[in-house]
């Protein structure tokens, strides 16, 4: 048997030590990549983490300072809430690496979605006149008609009333089943504004332009009916209070300081005339609150909905990263 030149063997043992040399370095190198990515990702997850703990704080600062204006206003009942006072004023703060930053919006300067439909889940008639006047005063390059209105807006009180009838122009299962993927209407009140681009007839230039405008607020229990306040509500939501009025003619009352339901009454061009069944205060006691951490690389966005009973505010509802 013929045994291999020394040369040769030399030459085969370095082959197989470059080989192995070349695997180890391979097995190194990517066992490097795999540790600097997990450092990485458990670094993103730590300041993801502590972002939205500065979202909390943010939170609990917020309930203090509307606990704080209640009582400066003497209480539930008193005093009025407008877009002039502190709560409703952007705040930022430098936090460790980073900064907060947060603001609060009246949802009760909004068109309430949920108050479409009374306590049996019946039309609300007045009330969903007045929606299809807002619908009708967005300013889409193509405005909408008053045909075209009152489809959205049967199709929005078929989407939360419990009953099987269909609204002259809604929509009911038949409609959306037979979508791809299929599903059902909600037969519930709202939770959030952005269900409306589920409803047969919205479009995403519809929603974008009402979306400023409108809010999902719970049912009362006793069947009463969130109030509007006057001194926040929009442009839109004020001009949709009666036939016939324009945004524009709404430029001296945005941004009010009544100190009264009555006050409003008397200066509003037909106030006599709007609606019991669409009430006006100048309170609120539902706000949403949007605050943002950036920490490093990290940023977290929280939704919060808060609802103020007196001094005591209390999370309806949280979101993180999506409305």
């Amino acid at each position: 048997m013929k045994s291999c030149p020394p040369d040769r063997q030399t030459g085969i043992a370095v082959l197989t030590a470059i080989l192995v040399v070349a695997i180890a370095t391979v097995l190194a190198v990517n066992l490097l990549w795999q540790t600097s990515v997990g450092l990485s990702r458990t670094e993103n997850l730590l300041l993801q983490e502590q972002a939205r703990q500065y979202d909390l704080g943010g939170e609990e600062f917020a309930k203090f300072g509307l606990a704080e204006d209640s009582k400066d206003d003497g209480g539930p009942g008193n005093g009025k809430d407008t877009n002039q006072e502190d709560w409703a004023k952007p705040l930022s703060f430098d936090v460790e690496a980073g900064k907060l930053e947060g603001y609060l919006q009246d949802q009760q300067g909004r068109f309430n979605l949920n108050g479409l439909i009374d306590a049996e889940g019946k039309r609300v008639p007045d009330v969903a006149d007045q929606y299809l006047r807002l619908l009708q005063l967005l300013p889409l390059e193509r405005p909408l008609d008053a045909g075209t209105a009152a489809a959205l807006t049967d199709a929005t009180i078929d989407w939360i009333d419990p009953l099987a009838d269909v609204e002259p122009d809604g929509a009911e299962d038949d409609q959306y089943t037979s979508r791809q993927p299929p599903y059902r209407p909600a037969n519930f009140w709202f939770t959030s504004t952005s269900e409306l681009m589920a409803i047969e007839g919205y479009t995403a230039e519809i929603y974008g332009l009402l979306q400023p405008h409108v809010t999902a607020l719970p049912p009362l229990t006793n069947g009463e009916r969130w109030k509007l306040n006057v001194n926040t509500a929009t442009k839109l939501v004020l001009a949709s209070l009666l036939p016939g009025l324009s945004p524009l003619d709404m430029e001296p009352f945005v941004n009010g300081v009544y100190e009264s339901e009555a006050d409003f009454r008397t200066d509003f061009p037909g106030g006599a005339g709007i609606s019991p069944s669409i009430p006006l205060d100048v309170r609120s006691s539902w706000f949403l609150l949007t605050v943002t951490a950036s920490i490093g690389t990290a940023q977290s966005t929280m939704y919060s909905l808060l609802q103020r009973d007196g001094d005591v505010v209390r999370t309806r509802l949280r979101t993180f990263d999506a409305n």
